[in-house]
């Protein structure tokens, strides 16, 4: 079971590190996103429309890291287990 435990902390860490590196990039990209549309001169903050798309996945991606982290998956097949148990 020790082994089972490093195996799932090393997935939970690297999960962490994907989205940090995944949000490092959304900040990277949207600064220079705001550069461009300022140095341009446009008046319309077309920028804000990317941000929101590309927003959407970065908080897509917090949540599957750090609020469901997998105990659903963990409890859905325990109960799977209790069923084939029972027939």
């Amino acid at each position: 079971m020790g082994e089972e435990k490093k195996e799932a902390a090393r997935k939970r860490a690297k999960d962490k590190m994907d989205f940090i590196r995944h949000l490092a990039t959304y900040v990277v990209v949207m600064m220079i996103l705001i550069i461009i549309n300022n140095v341009t001169g446009s008046g319309y903050q077309w920028w804000i429309w990317p941000a929101a798309g590309w927003g959407i996945g970065v908080l897509s991606h917090f949540m599957r890291t750090f609020v469901f982290t997998g105990r659903m998956e963990e409890r859905l097949a325990e109960k799977e287990m209790e069923k084939m148990d029972e027939e």
